[in-house]
């Protein structure tokens, strides 16, 4: 399990040092690469936007999901998995998992309510008739 952890990290580190050198080049400097390798830069610019789009979407889904169930969670701890991103419930620790590319969801969080954020509700009391 250490080298699959090891593993990640290093190709996480990749992908950011990947990142990194794309940002620091000009415009004109990408556009000309695009072109050269016979792609559209336009057409990819616009299906490299869809994606961007579209997994924005997924994870506010998941996130608006989770809060109409009552749980709690912290935007900033979605983690990176196998399949997809995970987090947990702050209040009763439930499980969660979604993958960006289909937008599936998976765990407990997603089964009911959070059950110990209602130990907490306050209820408002009503008055007799």
């Amino acid at each position: 399990m250490a080298d699959k952890k090891n593993h990640d990290e290093r190709l996480e580190i990749i992908m950011n040092q990947f990142a990194e050198s794309v940002l620091v080049q000009s415009d004109a400097v990408i556009l000309a690469e695009t072109s050269e390798s016979g792609v559209d830069p336009q057409r990819e610019a616009e299906q490299t936007r869809l994606v961007l789009r579209q997994a924005s979407k997924r994870f506010d889904e998941v996130n608006m999901r989770l809060s109409s169930l009552g749980h709690t969670i912290n935007p900033n701890d979605w983690q990176r998995g196998q399949r997809g991103y995970h987090t947990t419930c702050l209040t009763c620790g439930s499980f969660v998992n979604f993958t960006t590319t289909t937008g599936e969801m998976r765990g407990d969080a997603l089964d009911a309510l959070c059950l110990e954020r209602d130990q907490y509700a306050i209820r408002r009391r009503e008055g007799s008739r």
